[in-house]
């Protein structure tokens, strides 16, 4: 077992370090959980001695007081989903009296992820709710203890946990439908980076296109940065694309700048449509066929879910599945070839 380091206070985190064991294995610990292995617990006991570790003055005032709080982990709290889904988790906690926390997750920092954790850990919420967009959020996930009521929020579908997907892939599907209906004889995608098989808009685009028999062009990769679909442009051009899905707004208004800058007209030329109905979208140039997502019914069910879990406690309800659909929505950058 390492040695106690002086300086700032020690947090649940430098204790599983110290133990060899997990932040969530430290919890269980902490909560007095049956099901450990009573050489493990000696090991976390004397992590704790040797550390002087104490939950915070705040940790402890909350456990003692009526206070309730939901913590939500996200990587990217100013993307357009995360953002409106976390205005509805906030706006369905207030209606129940919940506080709400908001824990940014930062893959590129060392040790982000485990502090993050730690520190919702201490503060002992009555819940998490996880936005399941990326391989941060699975790490984070992965940390978790499974005493604290968690709902998670996209992704793969999770078999431990309660889940509210935004029929990501139904809408893929949607849109792709609608551009192969306008004569398209294939669509092309630029895509952003999320990480979930089989419910992705991905995994829609694809299916579409299989069950038109249509040819399935190689994906373009974006990030989440709009500037880097400009550059993608050319490569959509040099593949013969007239038809375009781009996986969010923010990119395909990126695609469509980009053909702009080639001389290419929208829909005129090439027709693209995005996803998630970005504000901007209504009244971009052309105004931007979309797929809107119910980000904000999203955040509203999955604190539903934590909710009704927290009042059937002793219930134990198997893990619940909730789906939020959207809407196709057909403006101006898609017309009939």
């Amino acid at each position: 077992m390492a040695t106690a380091k002086k300086g700032k206070a020690p947090v649940i985190s430098d204790v599983a370090k110290m133990a060899g064991v997990s932040v969530s294995t430290v919890s269980r610990y902490l909560n007095g959980s049956p099901h450990l292995k009573p050489e493990t617990a000696d090991r976390i006991a004397r992590a704790i001695e040797l550390l002087e570790y104490r939950p915070s003055a705040v940790a402890r005032g909350l456990r003692k007081s009526a206070m309730k709080i939901i913590a939500v982990f996200a990587t990217n709290t100013t993307l357009l989903g995360s953002a409106v889904t976390i205005e509805g988790v906030e706006a369905a906690a207030s209606e129940r009296g919940y506080s709400v926390i908001i824990s940014k997750l930062d893959p590129e920092a060392p040790g982000n992820i485990e502090r993050a954790v730690s520190t919702v850990i201490d503060l002992n919420p009555a819940g998490i709710v996880v936005l399941k967009y990326d391989k941060a959020a699975l790490d984070a996930l992965a940390q978790l203890p499974d005493n604290i009521p968690t709902v998670v929020i996209g992704g793969e579908r999770d078999l431990q946990r309660d889940q509210v997907l935004l029929c990501e892939r139904e809408g893929g599907y949607a849109v792709t439908e609608y551009l192969l209906a306008l004569g398209h004889k294939t669509v092309h995608h630029v895509g952003v980076p999320v990480r979930s098989r089989e419910t992705s808009r991905f995994d829609g685009w694809t299916q579409a296109l299989w069950n038109a028999g249509a040819k399935v062009p190689e994906p373009l990769n974006s990030g989440w940065n709009a500037h880097e679909a400009i550059d993608l442009a050319q490569e959509l051009v040099d593949q013969g694309a007239t038809a375009v899905f781009a996986g969010n707004d923010e990119i395909a208004m990126g695609v469509i700048a980009g053909l702009t800058k080639l001389g290419k007209a929208v829909p005129g030329d090439i027709s693209v449509a995005g996803f998630d109905n970005h504000p901007l979208g209504s009244i971009w140039n052309p105004g931007l066929t979309t797929y809107e997502q119910d980000f904000t019914g999203a955040g509203q069910e999955a604190v539903n879910l934590l909710i009704s879990r927290l009042e059937t406690k002793d219930e134990a309800p198997a893990p619940r599945l909730r789906e939020v659909p959207g809407r196709l929505i057909v403006r101006e950058s898609a017309q009939t070839i």
